[in-house]
């Protein structure tokens, strides 16, 4: 079902994210902040906050560096936009490709730390 394949690369892309800030900052509350800043951030260009359809061409343009948007886009294909399984593979590859990447890095940056 395109349902469980949207909250599967859903899940990766936004573990990988997860992996990537908590190695950011080297206090609890750094991270904590930065976290913050950066999802509010995300959110805030990815639609979660004001659909897509209602902003201005420029925050279009750039909700497209957002993995929010990835997430709401890939949801919505599977719920209610109806889109077929290849349709479904771009947000899908996105979310994989942004988690498994930001994962790889965080991994680096705590091998790091920890030498």
């Amino acid at each position: 079902d395109l349902l469980v394949l949207a909250a599967l690369a859903n899940a990766v892309g936004f573990v990988g994210l997860m992996m990537l800030m908590s190695v950011i900052g080297k206090t609890e509350q750094a991270v904590g902040g930065a976290g913050w800043a950066a999802i509010v951030m995300m959110c805030m260009f990815g639609g979660a906050m004001i659909p897509l359809a209602f902003m201005p061409p420029f925050m279009v343009t750039l909700s497209h560096f957002s993995p929010v948007k990835w997430g709401v886009l890939s949801l919505e294909g599977a719920i209610w936009r109806g889109f077929t399984f290849g349709e479904m593979l771009v947000p899908c590859a996105v979310l994989v490709a942004i988690g498994l990447l930001s994962f790889a890095i965080g991994l680096k940056l705590l091998q790091r730390a920890d030498a």
